[in-house]
């Protein structure tokens, strides 16, 4: 009895001492995220060479009260409401950028901000859940700055969405328990905050939650059908919220190059089985810290938790096995099936699901399956530590025990196979920090404080301001390695900017431009983003993906060099790249900058046209053709012009800004005006009374109209409902989407 007198003490003594976990967690996270906070360290590669530039942007036209729907600074204009990853309608993103839409340093505490508001969420939820505080910060911690959490800090809208995920989770877990209306919004505003980011992390946490939903119905003991009616209002809201994104991408994809992967593309991206090490320590491979030799992707393959949950669980698994016997043998079964659909085609799973689960061939890499092992993982860890708080002997996870030493025996023998012998110190200290944890919650009267600090610890080390996820915070986002290139390209393109219709740039392998430049309003003829329009990518082959010279740009029939008659519309005038360019003159230090002199004007009055039966023009007559005086059309566009000696016309751009140009043409008679911006679904062309001029595609990808004979003003807008009307009316009608 006096026992159990003490331990009671002792039990009430930690829950006083950790009456506020959200404060505790507060000051772990600004310990955590210190160097990105002060500005010493930056969230690099994807986060400050696509994100921030498109973040940038948003905000900075809706400061001017602009709608950020066309990005024209990107691949000769892109639609960047369409893309998925852009972020363009989330409000937690943009709403504090417009402080500041430059600043680099704002966008990574903003993102990390995120990171807390998550944190957050997870001590909510796992107080509903019952986990006393101790518990519930291990929960939040592990859920937000564990395994991928950490390592894919980079890739902004995976984290964005996951953020959301505990607030999601507790919602749905309040809609189920006492379904009230505020549960419902609850869950509903953040699925739909979650949805407007269409990624694969985001696929796979709808479809958690709608497995979640169904099995609630299922398991639930009456009122089925008003549980039922609950989750379909979450599902109506966050649909409502989200709707503007899905609509859009949707109403483009089909003239992209991500309508749908076949299975061989989308295996690459899987994990490496040889990664399953990274459970056991953070830098089994020096990938966090030294010269990595780890398999496959660093980041997307990342699975260290942390050496305190796994030895927790390794300990006290069985007990809590013993104690929440249905929801632990769940959590585990996700961590299982996650780990196996990240294996990709190492496993039957993967290809299984890839057959026949609707929209899963919309997305490459199998490996964004481990967003979810992380939760699961995170639950499991956190149960572990309250049982461990509790009196009583251990009760180890006797199979996971087995798996762990299994591996364990795998990695060493790896790490001798390959001569990393250093991967046995890291191993050594993760093994150390596990011993620590379980010797302090054996013998300590009051380990919790000592336990926290080991996880913080562990996390600094492996998990936080590693190689994967933190860079120097001295470079700007126009920076590169080598900064004097870079710089004197941002000087001299920002010197070249006129008003009006842009003349454009390339740039290879100066990382901070190639997206960056979208940042200080300078157009670029290419850009970094997956996401292509297919027709663009086909005339022009400018690569999604960062290379560092135009060498390895695909050549094209359209664009076999430099000289290319297509870089004349597109308006290239200049040409930037860390080596010489096919062709160029430059010597020395100056090979990065060459100048193009025959850039075409950027709005053309062709007199005749020219039809093509195929998608493109043939790209031999195209390569010959005179375009001042001649314009390429699909044989199936109508028209209002004459095909052959059609009217001369003055042409005067009043006014340019992403998404709108406004012309004044002055025509004897009906004329062809072409404007030699990127066309797409979603522009449209009207004179001031409302009439709407058919706007189609001309030379292949630019604006092209036919212009009434007089005076007027043309209109040039790009409209999300324009976008939504023509891409889902052709999607609907079942041509793929091409139009």
């Amino acid at each position: 009895m006096q026992q159990s007198s003490t331990a009671a003490q002792d039990m009430g003594g930690w829950q006083c001492r950790w009456r506020t976990p959200e404060g505790v967690f507060l000051i772990a996270w600004v310990v955590l995220c210190l160097p990105w906070l002060l500005g010493i360290k930056t969230i690099p590669f994807d986060a400050v060479q696509q994100f921030f530039p498109a973040v940038s942007f948003s905000a900075e036209q809706l400061r001017h009260l602009q709608a950020p729907w066309w990005n024209p600074y990107l691949y000769g204009g892109y639609p960047q409401l369409a893309d998925p990853q852009m972020m363009t309608l989330q409000p937690s993103m943009l709403l504090p950028m417009l402080l500041a839409p430059t600043s680099l340093h704002l966008f990574n505490v903003v993102v990390l901000l995120h990171v807390l508001a998550g944190g957050f969420g997870a001590l909510r939820l796992g107080r509903v859940q019952g986990m006393p505080p101790p518990a519930r910060l291990l929960f939040a911690l592990v859920l937000m700055f564990g395994g991928v959490a950490a390592s894919r800090l980079q890739h902004t809208p995976m984290i964005v969405s996951y953020s959301l995920l505990p607030w999601l989770w507790l919602g749905m877990e309040q809609v189920r328990r006492r379904g009230r209306l505020h549960d419902v919004l609850l869950a509903g505003i953040a699925g739909g905050l979650c949805a407007l980011q269409l990624t694969q992390v985001t696929y796979f946490i709808i479809l958690a939650c709608a497995i979640h939903a169904l099995g609630a119905v299922v398991l639930a003991k009456g009122q089925r059908v008003r549980l039922l009616l609950r989750f379909g209002l979450v599902g109506v809201v966050a649909g409502v919220i989200s709707a503007p994104q899905w609509l859009s991408t949707l109403a483009w994809l089909g003239e992209t190059n991500r309508d749908g992967f076949s299975l061989e593309a989308a295996l690459p991206g899987a994990m490496h089985w040889q990664t399953l090490a990274t459970l056991l320590s953070g830098n089994v491979f020096s990938q966090g810290r030294g010269d990595s030799w780890a398999f496959g992707d660093i980041s997307a393959d990342y699975l260290y938790l942390g050496a305190v949950p796994l030895a927790l669980w390794l300990g006290w698994g069985g007990e809590v096995l013993r104690r929440k016997p249905a929801a632990t043998r769940i959590a585990l079964a996700v961590v299982i099936l996650t780990i196996l659909i990240a294996l990709g085609g190492a496993t039957p799973l993967f290809p299984w699901l890839f057959t026949w689960l609707p929209g899963l061939d919309l997305f490459r890499r199998p490996a964004d399956a481990l967003f979810l092992t992380l939760p699961a993982a995170a639950w499991l860890g956190a149960n572990a530590l309250q049982a461990a708080l509790q009196p009583g002997p251990l009760r180890p996870a006797w199979m996971s025990v087995g798996a762990v030493v299994l591996l364990a025996v795998f990695s060493a023998w790896m790490a001798i196979d390959r001569g990393h012998l250093a991967a046995f110190v890291w191993l050594g200290i993760s093994a150390a920090v596990g011993i620590a944890a379980v010797l302090l919650l054996r013998r300590h009267r009051a380990p919790e404080g000592w336990l926290f600090a080991l996880v913080l610890f562990d996390l600094l080390l492996f998990n936080v301001g590693t190689s994967f996820n933190a860079g120097s915070g001295t470079k700007s986002v126009l920076t590169a390695d080598r900064a004097g290139p870079a710089q004197r390209a941002y000087a001299l393109l920002a010197a070249e900017r006129q008003p009006g219709l842009p003349e454009r740039a390339v740039v290879f392998g100066i990382g901070g431009l190639t997206n960056g430049a979208a940042v200080h309003a300078i157009a670029l003829a290419n850009g970094y983003n997956p996401m292509l329009a297919s027709d663009y990518l086909q005339m022009t082959g400018m690569p999604g993906e960062p290379v560092d010279t135009f060498q390895q740009k695909l050549p094209t029939a359209w664009a076999a060099d430099t000289t290319a008659p297509l870089y004349d519309l597109l308006g290239v005038r200049w040409l930037l790249a860390q080596d010489p360019f096919p062709g160029s003159s430059a010597q020395g230090d100056q090979v990065e900058l060459a100048r193009r002199s025959s850039v075409l004007p950027r709005v053309l009055n062709p007199r005749s046209v020219r039809r093509h039966d195929a998608r493109l023009p043939p790209a031999d007559e195209f390569n010959q053709t005179d375009f001042s005086r001649q314009l390429w059309l699909p044989a199936v566009a109508g028209t209002a012009c004459p095909e052959h000696d059609a009217g001369e016309a003055n042409i005067q751009v009043q006014h340019y800004q992403p998404g709108r140009i406004e012309l004044t043409v002055e025509a004897d008679e009906p004329a062809w005006v072409v404007v030699n911006e990127v066309t797409a679904r979603g522009w449209q062309a009207r004179l001031p009374d409302g009439t709407v001029l058919p706007l189609l595609r001309g030379n292949g990808l630019f604006h092209a109209l036919c212009v009434p004979a007089g005076r007027h003003k043309v209109q040039l807008h790009y409209s999300p409902l324009q976008l939504w009307r023509e891409g889902l009316s052709v999607r609907l009608a079942g041509d793929g989407g091409r139009h």
